[in-house]
């Protein structure tokens, strides 16, 4: 199974350091990070953006399913396809998540030390059947349960899985965000994950492994208050990190560092970047 991403470089002489990065939720590579890159290049430093398994450009069935394990082992090919390159220094090595890419950075940083510094936007920390159930349900447990097993019936029987559809309502906080979309993010965008991607998996809960990513520097971005993925989780994920960490908190809801607030948050990864990728 092939991952296809792009890779950026600064025009001055290598071996460059590098940044990797990947989105959250039915993210895509197009969204958001392109920016962060532009950033990332003007300030000396290189960009590597992937689409995970079954999304977008890379290969993989069922389409447009969260391996939530396995995109944890896909930022791990990433790092590894970096330190092949000979235009990359591969002792220099940052990684960049937001949202479910953001607890997908967390859990790579936590076992691989590869990685130099580390930055997660508005990461997920725990999930649990209440949280999934909020989107495809309604917040019914049971009938989330009972859904999720039928998907399972259906797919053993060689039926389609089943897909949760994202509602493209501007005036909610996810459509802000998907409303700013232009063709190019929107090329490979089926708006919809397959109802698996919210079925409970061993890591949805990271807690344990925050205490674990230290001494790796740390930078969290986080808004306040996030619905979504919870600010006072994030906030104790936070503190049970070893330094050397940074936070930054803005206000307003989870889409909007990729809306009001991006330039502030692309501006903050750049500078965590170049703090830890570029300076002796």
């Amino acid at each position: 199974m092939k991952l296809r991403g792009w890779l950026a470089t600064p025009d001055t002489r290598g071996p460059h350091p590098v940044v990797i990065l990947a989105h959250g939720l039915g993210g895509l590579k197009e969204w958001t990070i392109p920016a962060v890159a532009r950033a990332l290049v003007a300030a000396g430093i290189g960009a590597l953006a992937f689409d995970y398994r079954n999304f977008g450009d890379s290969e993989g069935l069922p389409r447009d399913e969260v391996d939530h394990t396995g995109q944890i082992e896909d930022f791990r090919s990433a790092i590894t396809f970096a330190t092949t390159l000979p235009d990359i220094d591969a002792a220099r090595i940052g990684i960049w998540g937001t949202s479910l890419g953001g607890r997908n950075v967390l859990a790579v940083a936590a076992v691989d030390r590869r990685i130099k510094c580390v930055l997660a936007q508005v990461p997920l920390i725990t999930t649990s059947p209440e949280h999934w159930a909020a989107f495809i349900s309604d917040g019914d447990v049971d009938a989330y349960e009972r859904a999720l097993a039928d998907d399972r019936r259906d797919r053993a029987l060689g039926k389609e899985p089943r897909y949760i559809y994202f509602p493209e309502d501007p005036t909610t906080d996810y459509g802000s965000h998907f409303a700013t979309f232009g063709d190019e993010e929107r090329r490979n965008w089926n708006k919809r994950v397959t109802l698996r991607s919210f079925e409970p998996t061993p890591i949805d809960d990271i807690m344990p492994l925050m205490k674990q990513i230290a001494p790796t520097p740390l930078r969290m971005i986080l808004t306040n208050p996030d619905a979504d993925c919870s600010t006072d989780l994030q906030l104790a994920a936070y503190a049970a990190a070893g330094e050397p960490k940074s936070i930054m908190v803005l206000p307003g809801h989870h889409y909007i560092l990729y809306t009001e607030w991006k330039d502030v948050a692309v501006a903050a990864a750049r500078d965590w970047f170049v703090e830890h990728l570029t300076r002796e």
